[in-house]
């Protein structure tokens, strides 16, 4: 009975494919769907067995779970980024996120006094969170 193929929206007597019923004559479309009911009601509903929803729980949770972690990846380097500014004092060097690298002569509230340039003549007032790395020699020697 695996080879019988019901046509939906067809007439009780129409011949399908050329198949062979029960009773040895052409099998019509109401003998191949009562022939067919029975494996319908066995098999899986829906695209993952019936389980569809539980799928999409399994997905949320995995994709909340990564954007959390990068949330907190984040949280981290800019706690990081943070203790460095507050333990930066006068005379020590910095970049800033212009890629200005200079020292440091003054500190106020929310701005670094930075003098740039080999003339010790430029001074600028830098905002604090634009401050991004103390340099390292290595950095400095390009």
């Amino acid at each position: 009975m695996s080879g019988y193929i019901l046509l939906a929206g067809s007439p009780p007597t129409t011949v399908i494919g050329g198949q062979f019923g029960p009773s040895g004559t052409e099998a019509t479309t109401a003998e191949v769907a009562t022939a067919t009911t029975g494996a319908a009601a066995d098999a899986p509903v829906g695209l993952f067995g019936g389980l569809g929803w539980q799928w999409i729980v399994v997905y949320v949770v995995i994709f909340g779970g990564y954007i959390w972690w990068m949330m907190r990846k984040n949280k981290m380097k800019q706690k990081e980024v943070e203790v460095m500014r507050e333990g930066l004092k006068v005379g020590d060097d910095v970049c800033t996120t212009g890629g200005l690298i200079g020292k440091i002569v003054d500190i106020d509230e929310h701005t670094f006094i930075i003098e740039f340039g080999t003339n010790k003549g430029i001074r600028i007032p830098v905002i604090k969170s634009e401050v991004v790395a103390a340099p390292t020699m290595e950095a400095q020697s390009d």
